[in-house]
């Protein structure tokens, strides 16, 4: 078997730095009693008194969307999806109706963010009234309209391609909250939005920050604040439970004193992200699933980042990398029986193909560059690097363990290669590269060098992401790498993001 100094000897290993989890998850008491006592409660009577107020003849329809609104911010929504869309599919029906003479910003900006997440396109043009009519520009008047404006520059992030007015109106937005004087409640709610953007930010995390600012609104529904801190703690103890299972799965297989080499270990990691993937916790084993899956690659991606060996050689694979393979296989059969006993049985074989195509398309390419001395043109790098970015097999993965999706559509979507995948895989791509660069600088030439440093520079896809506001995938990618390369080397803020879900 291979030792850390054999491999050293081809390229410099990366150093990752360690997981911020440590043993303390263990620590955390979860009692499934407590967990079927919130269930009740949230099931028999807070589920009942909220559908009244949806349904509620005595309701008009924008009061009805504002309440929707308030409902999707601390994180409550989905317990009201059929309601929500009859409501909405209603109401886009009469929007003319609805927006005619409506003057107040934040009204017509909380509809806006409404349709559009759940996929009206409300037109944009509706925000011309509060504009000059000769200069073209945001009315001054908007900006003594804080709430208003905090609406509107949250609704911008829902914009789609040359919406040019919604740009605008993100800027000059920003402009003026920045500078705001309000109350200090709010003032601190705007403050956190214009550090991390509402769609950019994992909606838990979203959840926690709004039911501490909706506590402090003076007219606050009582009910609807209880129910959002029963759903919080219930989607919590979910969260630990599983993590709990996930990370003594992952102790037991004990990876890292089988391999010559350091990989990421990046098991909280995931549990994070996978939160950030799947809110409710009826996806809890969509999330087991994802992690599993996502975790072994991982190490199959850093094996593949220190070991160059002869690709015509690949059945003489080394014995710690079938090791891993090993346990990859293990993982897939363990899924696929869990799935048949569910009646599901079209994603195993698409999730196997697309590792496959990972595998073969992208990280054995990448070795035999490495192998060979080639340094690949941007473009050559890019049509590679989008395949190891490795959002399509996410995506797989991410829709293996959902049990209330078309499987068959959504795997014949995927194998469509869309642009909306597309455009995830090249954002990841650059993000990444752009974060690991000095990183992987240090270790000498590797899979990531490109003609020149100035190909590191963000490429103009990079900034697409109103591709993919509002999937969930996008808001995960965001997290790991606003800050640098969080995913390799997390620090104090992924930490306490982790503390503040877990603990």
């Amino acid at each position: 078997m291979a030792t850390s100094n054999d491999l050293e000897s081809t390229r410099p290993l990366a150093q990752f730095a360690p997981t911020f989890l440590g043993d303390h998850q263990f620590s955390v008491p979860v009692n499934d009693y407590e967990i079927d006592a919130i269930e009740h409660e949230i099931e028999s009577v807070m589920k009942p008194c909220v559908r009244d107020m949806l349904i509620s003849f005595h309701t008009c329809t924008k009061d009805k969307i504002r309440l929707i609104h308030l409902l999707i911010s601390l994180a409550i929504s989905h317990y009201f999806e059929n309601e929500i869309e009859e409501i909405l599919n209603k109401a886009f029906g009469e929007l003319e109706i609805l927006t005619d003479n409506e003057d107040d910003l934040e009204t017509i900006s909380i509809m806006f963010e409404v349709f559009r997440l759940y996929g009206h396109k409300m037109p944009c043009d509706v925000f011309k009234r509060f504009k000059g009519e000769h200069d073209g520009k945001f009315k001054e008047s908007v900006v003594g309209d804080v709430r208003g404006m905090l609406q509107l520059y949250q609704a911008s992030y829902l914009k789609t391609k040359d919406e040019d007015i919604m740009e605008e109106a993100r800027s000059f937005t920003r402009t003026h909250l920045a500078v705001t004087t309000t109350h200090p409640h709010l003032s601190k709610l705007i403050q956190h939005v214009l550090y991390i953007p509402r769609y950019r930010c994992i909606e838990i995390a979203v959840a926690r920050e709004y039911i501490s600012f909706y506590k402090e609104e003076e007219h606050h529904e009582e009910k609807l604040l209880k129910f959002a801190k029963l759903n919080f703690s219930y989607c919590q103890l979910h969260y630990i439970k599983k993590l709990k299972a996930l990370t003594k799965w992952w102790k037991e297989i004990d990876l890292a004193s089988k391999l010559p080499y350091t990989f990421r270990d990046r098991i909280a990691e995931y549990g994070l992200g996978m939160v950030g993937i799947y809110l409710e916790p009826r996806y809890s084993l969509a999330r087991v699933i994802c992690t599993l899956i996502s975790m072994i690659m991982t190490v199959v991606d850093d094996t593949y980042g220190c070991i160059w060996w002869d690709i015509e050689a690949i059945e003489d694979l080394p014995s710690y990398v079938q090791i891993i393979f090993r346990n990859l296989w293990e993982i897939i059969q363990d899924i696929e029986r869990e799935m048949s006993s569910l009646g599901r049985h079209c994603g195993v074989k698409p999730t196997i193909d697309e590792i496959k195509s990972l595998t073969k398309e992208g990280y054995l390419e990448i070795a035999k560059w490495a192998r060979t001395g080639h340094v690949p043109s941007f473009e050559e790098y890019m049509e590679v690097g989008v395949v190891t970015a490795a959002m399509d097999d996410m995506t797989l993965y991410i829709f293996l363990g959902m049990e209330d999706c078309d499987e068959k559509i959504m795997y014949e979507w995927v194998a469509s290669k869309p642009e909306f995948i597309h455009a995830f895989n090249v954002v990841l791509r650059l993000t990444n590269d752009i974060a690991t660069f000095e990183e992987e600088l240090k270790r000498g030439p590797g899979k990531w060098q490109m003609e020149s440093t100035n190909s590191l520079k963000p490429h103009p896809l990079y900034h697409a992401k109103s591709l993919c506001e509002s999937f969930n995938l996008a808001r995960v990618i965001y997290l790991f790498y606003k800050e640098g390369d969080g995913f390799g080397h997390p620090g104090e803020n992924l930490k306490d993001q982790f503390t503040s879900l877990f603990t």
